[in-house]
Formats: C-alpha cells, structure tokens, sequence
C-alpha cells in the first residue's frame, strides 16, 4: 500500500472539497481508515461493470482524486444494496457515502441523462409521473373483498392505513400484491384505511438519483399530515424500500413519525396469525426465500417473521446459499434499472440462478420490486420457477 503525505499548503482545494463531502456522511471519515482488503470489490455483484474496483475507488477519494472518482461512473453503477457496507471490516458507511456522492455529482455535473427522468415523474409525486388518481385503478379488476377495499378508499378514519407505495399501485403486473393484502386484512376485521391520491411516493428514487436527503423533507410534512388526517395508528407497508425511508429519513424531518407504528405487512400478518385472526391451509411444497435489501440487512432486520408466516402454509424452505444478512441483491435497487438496464439484467439473473439451484418450486419474496426483477431474472435464463410476493403466497392458501 502506498501512504501519501501532505504538507498542508500542498492540499488543494479540490481535495478539500472531496474531504468535506466525505464528511457530510456520519461516520464518513472512516473511508481514510480503508485498509484495502478488498472486501466490498469482491462483495459487489456490480464490480467488474465498473471502470475502478471498489477498493481502488475508495482509495482515490482517499486521495481526493475529484476527477476521477466523478469520472468513473462508479458511484452510478450501485444498487445500494448495503452489502458491502456489512462486510467491512473498519464500518465504514459505504452506502450513504455512495449516495452522498452522486448528489455531490448533480452539484457539479446536473442530473445525469439516464436519471433526468425521475424529476420530472415525481413533479406528480409517483414514480411514474402519472395522474394521482391512477393510485386507486389496483382493485378495479378484484375479485372478493373489491366492495370493501372500495368503502375503506372512501374512508375519512382509520386506525390502520395501508400504504401501498408505488409499484403496487400503478405498476399492473404487481396489482395482485395490494388486492392480496388488502384481502387478508379485511378478511381479519381490520379497521382499514387508505391515503388514496394523497398518498405521495417515499421520495426515495429523488435520494437515489443524486437529490440529497432535503429533497425528502416535504414529503415526510406531507405524509405525516396525511396521516395524521386519518387518525392512523399503525401504518402497514409492502414496500421494504417506503419502510426504510419512513425509519431512516422521515423521521429525522418529522419527530412525530416515531409516535406512530409502521411496519411491514410480514411483522403485521405474523401479528394477525399468532392471534387467530388469520389462518391458512397447508400444502406440500419446497419454496426459497429472496430477503429483499431494504428489509433486511440495510433496513430493519426482517429475517425471521417471512419465513415463519411461510411455515404456517407447511411449505418448506429450501433457503439459497446467500441468505438473510447474506443475501445478494435482485438488482432492482438504488436507481439501476435506468442507469444501467444490462447490469440490473444480470445480477437478477444471477440470483435467480441461485433460486433455481435450491430445487425449490417457487420463490417467495417481500418486496415488489424483487418480485419484477426476479421475474426478469428468471425469464432471462428460462427457468420454470414461480416467483411470488409473499402477500400473494399467503392470500392463496387463506383459510375460510
């Protein structure tokens, strides 16, 4: 390894820049602790698309080598999916550095091409850029339960909101997500509610295309204010990615967001089945458990209440050799899908190989973005394996 050193007057501006960028992160000046093991370049399923390998990356903003860490693309090439960031072994926030990163880029360079659109989109405060009242089109086509999820849209109070979050509302292929979980919990006599066109997007696609926490703050207000409209008591999500945002960003915008229980659909079904409200049948099948990123290992630690709400239906797990804190991303994190759509493709397909390497029959997951990129993935290497959403999984096997 080679150590530099400075005599202060030789330190440019530039590197001063880059060092207080570094240390706009907590905890980021831990990056000049990086003993180069290698870890996260051997980690990341992204590396060798990259022009730098982590290690060498991290080493030049070490050396605050401006031009060529803004040069690289590397920090664009990323689904923040935090694996990484568990491996190190100095603790070093490699995540939110990454991010920190692609908003100092925007700083300095605009919005790259590939993320312009996200701007735009959520002018209209979707993902989609789409009218608001598109939020409520997932239940047109259900079948039992419709006439109920239609009342609680309508609602003015409700102790338990669902926040459906982008993708289950206004992508079609993920409608039977919603419909599933909406099922269940009327199914349950859950006093149900919903934000409807009030209902904002998490904002996240904003973080992950270089925008910078701030740009959340109106978001968290709005949201909040929602909420509290509603009366909500425990706010329910089956977004893995809207339930990190709410812990992590929201509230340090909205201190009030800690007084309201948010969770995710896994602990609150668990919830629901320990107390006999909600009972299923059970089958005899093998399936394997996708943990998504941004429930697990970089959000909340949700390993055990899926795999136990599985074992309620008496399938089996055959769990993927990479699982739980383990687990690889789908590659449908942190912006890629628009940046760069061919490495999105294979690290799907790579961990749908994994999948289809257990034997199981079917892949479960929690997330709905997981289930769209293991979908792809599956395709792209033509495996026979089904891919659910564990809200699907269940309502399919509810009993009564």
């Amino acid at each position: 390894m080679i150590f530099l050193h400075y005599r202060i007057s030789e330190i440019t501006e530039e590197q001063r820049n880059l060092d207080r960028i570094i240390r706009d992160v907590e905890g980021g000046e831990k990056i000049y602790t990086c003993i180069q093991c290698g870890s996260c370049s051997a980690t990341c399923p992204g590396n060798e698309s990259n022009r730098y390998s982590h290690r060498q990356f991290w080493r030049l903003l070490q050396m605050g080598r401006s031009d060529e860490i803004f040069g690289s693309e590397n920090e664009w090439n990323c689904t923040t999916c935090g694996l990484c960031e568990s491996r190190c072994p100095r603790g070093i926030p490699l995540t939110r550095i990454i991010l920190r990163l692609r908003e100092a880029y925007t700083c300095k360079n605009g919005v790259p091409e590939n993320q312009s659109n996200i701007a735009s989109a959520m002018e209209k405060r979707n993902i989609n850029g789409d009218d608001q009242k598109n939020r409520s089109l997932w239940f047109s086509n259900m079948g039992e339960g419709k006439s109920e999820v239609e009342a609680a849209l309508k609602k003015d109070k409700a102790k338990v909101i669902y926040y459906t979050g982008c993708v289950s509302a206004l992508f079609p292929q993920a409608y039977k997500i919603p419909q599933s979980l909406s099922f269940m919990l009327i199914k349950a006599g859950i006093d149900l509610g919903f934000l409807g066109e009030g209902e904002w997007c998490c904002g996240y696609p904003l973080l992950g295309s270089g925008a910078g926490e701030d740009s959340l703050r109106e978001y968290a207000e709005h949201t909040y204010a929602e909420l509290v409209k509603k009366g909500a008591e425990t706010v329910v999500m089956s977004c893995p990615t809207c339930l990190y945002v709410f812990r992590e960003v929201y509230t340090k915008y909205v201190p009030g967001f800690n007084y309201i229980e948010i969770l995710h659909y896994s602990q609150y079904l668990l919830r629901l089945a320990q107390e006999g409200r909600l009972k299923f049948k059970h089958g005899d099948e093998t399936v394997t458990y996708h943990d998504p990123c941004d429930l697990g290992r970089k959000g909340e630690k949700i390993f055990d209440e899926p795999r136990q709400l599985i074992s309620l239906t008496g399938a089996r797990i055959k769990e993927m050799r990479f699982n739980k804190n383990e687990s690889k991303c789908c590659g449908g994190g942190g912006n890629i899908e628009m940046q760069n759509a061919s490495l999105a493709e294979n690290i799907s397909a790579g961990r749908a190989s994994e999948a289809v390497a257990t034997g199981a029959s079917a892949i479960v997951t929690t997330c709905q973005q997981c289930k769209r990129s293991l979908q792809k993935g599956t395709r792209s290497i033509r495996a026979r394996i089904k891919v659910y959403d564990l809200a699907e999984f269940l309502a399919e096997r509810l009993e009564g």
